[in-house]
């Protein structure tokens, strides 16, 4: 008897030390396709430029690219909790004496729905930081008024260049508004309006050289997925209209005016004023069928990149808009309209004079990109209204 309860437990743990075994190598296996997914997901997007390369804009965005890779050396050897794969929020101080919050947000999929019943996408999207709120007034304005005389595309007057030593002088910048582009509006805390896609591209280069951290505008697929919160539902709280006045300053009157970022309540990952307040810029040029523009249904980091002014993607829908434009798939493309009472000719590469609605916020993804990446984002507006396909 004795004998066959030994040979029976020599059994059990020989059972044992083989599913022990098989399930080392599975846990083995599991970690070796993690890491291989980690090794892919951080593989920068191949960009071709082709011959259309402002050597200045190509010179200046290798100059901050190297200032991005020496912060974070930097700060790894800090342990500043803002690094890391999936990251944590984080305030930005910038020394104009503004700031600006800054929310993780983990990489994931979801099912994008465009503008026409086939056009549906399964966009797998790369974890990123986002701007808790629009760009205000206090962030955008430094950058927006410059002392330095400039030429109309934003270049630092030519008999001046060769006195300056600060590089991030150098960087394009708007020239002056003709008016003061609040309208009549508060500005102290209240989001940035008004500014051309060019105009925001720019900025997120400025304050990239400012703060040696990679920032650009939401790609639409960004914008939706962080406006949609995991959410399925027409809006990131629902699908019930009723409660639109709890999360979106939407239905005003012609006397309305935007309000102070963050008066609604958030999103399920705590970003405010998604739906309404301002309108918000992304980085696409806009195409009626994105399915046919990429011609596969499943894509990672999806981006409709430029190659023409106008139309490229606003997102949100702004204070007088109805409950139908801030969903989370509205769309909105740009317009030449928008500059119909510039009196210039050619009309301001910075200013969209007939859009006090028009905002942003940024975002700063936890791979840092190519330098041909961040070329193209920083340059993809299109300076030029026109067909010319020039980017400054």
């Amino acid at each position: 008897m004795k004998t066959k309860i030994e040979l029976h437990l020599s059994s059990i743990t020989a059972i044992a030390t083989v599913c022990i075994f098989f399930a080392s190598c599975l846990k083995n296996q599991a970690e070796v396709e993690n890491q291989a997914a980690e090794a892919e997901a951080s593989k920068p997007r191949v960009i071709e430029l082709g011959d259309n390369v402002d050597e200045e804009q190509m010179r200046l965005t290798k100059l901050i690219r190297e200032r991005i890779l020496k912060q974070v050396e930097k700060e790894a050897h800090k342990a500043r909790p803002a690094e890391g794969s999936q990251g944590k929020a984080y305030t930005e101080e910038l020394d104009t004496g503004a700031s600006f919050e800054m929310l993780p947000v983990k990489g994931g999929s979801f099912r994008w729905q465009g503008e026409q019943a086939d056009d549906v996408i399964e966009a797998t999207i790369s974890p990123f930081w986002m701007g808790k709120h629009e760009v205000t007034w206090d962030e955008y304005q430094p950058f927006m008024i410059t002392e330095l005389p400039r030429e109309k595309d934003g270049q630092v007057v030519d008999f001046m260049r060769e006195t300056i030593e600060d590089d991030g002088k150098l960087l394009a910048r708007p020239t002056p508004p003709y008016h003061p582009m609040t309208y009549g509006m508060p500005r102290e805390g209240h989001p940035a309006v008004s500014m051309t896609q060019h105009a925001a591209n720019k900025y997120c280069q400025w304050l990239s050289y400012k703060t040696g951290h990679f920032y650009r505008l939401p790609t639409e697929a960004e914008w939706e997925y962080a406006c949609r919160a995991g959410s399925t539902t027409k809006f990131s709280w629902g699908d019930d209209a009723a409660k639109a006045s709890e999360y979106a300053l939407i239905g005003g009157d012609s006397s309305s005016t935007y309000d102070l970022p963050g008066q609604k309540k958030p999103n399920a990952w705590g970003f405010y004023d998604m739906h309404g307040n301002v309108l918000e810029w992304t980085l696409d040029q806009h195409v009626e069928n994105r399915l046919k523009h990429f011609g596969n249904k499943a894509q990672k980091d999806p981006w409709v990149i430029a190659t023409k002014a106008y139309p490229h993607v606003t997102k949100g829908g702004y204070w007088q808009q109805d409950i139908e434009a801030s969903s989370s798939a509205a769309r909105h493309p740009s317009s030449p309209d928008w500059k119909a009472s510039d009196p210039q000719s050619p009309k301001s590469l910075w200013y969209h004079t007939d859009t006090p609605w028009l905002g942003m916020r940024v975002v700063r993804p936890v791979n840092i990109p190519s330098v041909e990446e961040m070329y193209r984002c920083w340059n993809s507006g299109v300076a030029e209204d026109g067909e010319m396909a020039k980017y400054r």
